[in-house]
């Protein structure tokens, strides 16, 4: 299934579209306030910044926002593409040096975009592009400070993970990278709320590791979909992103996205802690979830490479 994200004029990118992920963010920050009342102090701003629209959410350049329109349509149009990669210097000329770099090995250096993509060939070039272009998008955000390239290598690996995972599950096939890369979009948006909070307390304190990693746990993912929504993305990619750690609660029309991200989500967070040498020692929840898919241990160990390659190639790229 392409990912056919909506048409947005540019007075709306960045915007709230849809009440249903509002009332998500809404239900899951009071329930961590439910769970813990010490976490009271921080989240009831953050519910009050949901409910009136005022959270500061990632924005997409119209550029970028028309990038995700081509690149996720089931024909790729290589003229159209270049016309639009075009409209940003800045971004034609990273790709331009992509194209010429060591990775494709090309034999004279390619002068313009066009050329540059017919070199990368159509598949490369449209996971190189998405990463390229929501890079900035990514690791801009306001609070993320040390946490940016820990978050960015581990939506990579997630994006890489998901893509392999994705591609023989009708009808996701084209998906799984650009949503395994915005799994996790959602955080950018509790660490730029978190970053601001001191500002709106009497004392100027701030939340400790432990409230905002709280925080981060019980929101994120339904304030990812809010963004997702707000960018024009269609609900059924947003509902996966939603459920994206439970993915029993996702509908049967996207259980299957949601399965593939919750398991390749933590496929990612295994590479990071080092995966172990024997299939034995794998965690029998992450069995429990590829088996849903039809993967096998030895399969999981082979996806856990082929993303820990890829991501080191497209990070270098990036």
């Amino acid at each position: 299934m392409a990912v056919e994200v909506e048409e947005l004029g540019d007075e709306a990118v960045g915007f709230v579209s849809d009440a249903r992920y509002v009332a998500a963010a809404v239900e899951a920050a009071e329930g961590l306030v439910a769970d813990d009342p010490s976490q009271e102090r921080w989240v009831r701003p953050l519910v009050r910044a949901i409910k009136r629209g005022r959270l500061r959410l990632p924005s997409l350049s119209p550029t970028t926002h028309r990038l995700i329109q081509l690149i996720e349509a089931p024909e790729v149009d290589l003229d159209e593409l270049a016309e639009v990669v075009s409209a940003d210097p800045v971004l034609t000329m990273r790709l331009i040096g992509v194209a010429n770099s060591s990775y494709f090995r090309g034999a004279t250096e390619v002068p313009n975009i066009r050329e540059a993509l017919m070199r990368m060939g159509v598949r490369e070039a449209r996971t190189i592009i998405i990463v390229v272009a929501l890079r900035s998008t990514l690791l801009r955000s306001q609070g993320l400070g040390d946490s940016a390239q820990l978050l960015w290598r581990h939506s990579i690996l997630c994006a890489a993970a998901a893509q392999e995972t994705t591609q023989e599950l009708p009808p996701w096939e084209q998906s799984g990278f650009l949503a395994g890369l915005l799994h996790d979009i959602g955080q950018l948006v509790v660490l730029a709320f978190v970053s601001e909070l001191p500002a709106w307390q009497e004392d100027g304190e701030a939340p400790d590791a432990e409230a905002v990693d709280a925080i981060l746990a019980a929101t994120h993912s339904a304030l990812g979909a809010l963004v997702l929504a707000s960018w024009g993305f269609p609900d059924p990619f947003c509902e996966a992103i939603l459920t994206h750690h439970d993915s029993s609660a996702a509908s049967e029309e996207v259980r299957i996205l949601a399965v593939a991200l919750e398991l390749t989500d933590a496929i990612a967070h295994q590479v990071v802690a080092g995966w172990p040498e024997e299939e034995s020692e794998l965690d029998p929840s992450l069995i429990a979830l590829a088996e849903t898919l039809g993967l096998d241990a030895e399969r999981l160990t082979d996806l856990a490479e082929e993303a820990a390659a890829a991501c080191e190639a497209l990070s270098k790229l990036s």
